[in-house]
């Protein structure tokens, strides 16, 4: 009886140690795809003084949160983007204040990856019954007022996403492309053929200083310094490089010579 007992243990120890072998095998395709994800899809529309919800669209199912500063443990207001059509609206908790930055938090339910961007908060929006007026200055100002108004709504530029081809300048030109997968590239071109990779898989984050002034943060594959770009969108799709006052200057481009660029989609 013994000996049977301890042929038995010795097949239990046999078929334990069997079967922990593919579950450490599968262990490095699973950290490998997770380092890859840069993270889910987040756009943000224009939020005011005055407004209640905070709208958008954001990968399908992702989960959205609104919070007053970078990393609160506290939310504004929370909602998830519609599984069918990626669009979500967020209840306030609270008004919010001109000119205090409001962060949107985008997090993929399936992967816990988390995206967000930093929304400046404007002015609240004059109401149209409010500017009209019965003497002839007021109206004056009033159409002033609402023609600005107009101008800034024209267009909305939801994100970079895409590829974007520059001006040739001196024989040169650039092409950049903002992927949620492959991160920001940049490339430089010479009549027409490749040159030179400028930046490569770079992690990237945007603040929208205006909806149509942008400040993107991005740091190259292998670097630990993260860089600035500064963009002003003309319409939906074509943008200007600019300095960090929204002024269009002359920027070098690796060995191209500086020069001022605009980009179209």
């Amino acid at each position: 009886m013994k000996k049977f007992m301890v042929a038995m243990t010795g097949l239990v120890t046999l078929f334990t140690i069997g079967a922990t072998v593919p579950a450490t095998a599968m262990t490095p395709a699973t950290t490998a795809h997770a380092a890859t994800h840069v993270g889910p899809n987040l756009s943000v529309k224009a939020v005011y003084s005055n407004s209640k919800t905070i709208t958008g669209t954001a990968t399908k199912g992702s989960k959205i949160a609104v919070k007053a500063t970078k990393n609160a443990k506290a939310n504004l207001g929370s909602a998830t983007a519609s599984k069918t059509t990626g669009k979500y609206t967020v209840k306030l908790a609270k008004t919010l204040k001109k000119n205090a930055n409001v962060y949107v938090y985008a997090t993929n339910p399936k992967t816990k990856t988390s995206f967000y961007r930093i929304i400046r908060v404007q002015a609240a929006a004059a109401k149209k019954t409010a500017t009209t007026k019965k003497t002839t200055a007021k109206k004056a100002t009033a159409t002033k007022k609402t023609t600005s108004t107009k101008k800034a709504a024209s267009f909305t530029v939801k994100t970079p996403t895409g590829t974007w081809k520059s001006n040739t300048a001196n024989k040169y030109s650039q092409k950049m492309v903002f992927s949620q997968k492959t991160g920001f590239n940049q490339y430089l071109y010479k009549n027409g053929k490749k040159v030179k990779t400028l930046v490569s898989y770079a992690k990237y984050s945007v603040d929208a200083k205006t909806p149509t002034f942008w400040k993107i943060t991005y740091t190259p594959k292998g670097s630990k310094t993260s860089k600035n770009l500064y963009l002003r969108f003309t319409s939906a799709k074509k943008f200007k490089i600019v300095n960090s006052k929204n002024k269009v200057v002359a920027v070098k481009a690796g060995v191209a010579p500086a020069a001022k660029w605009t980009f179209t989609k």
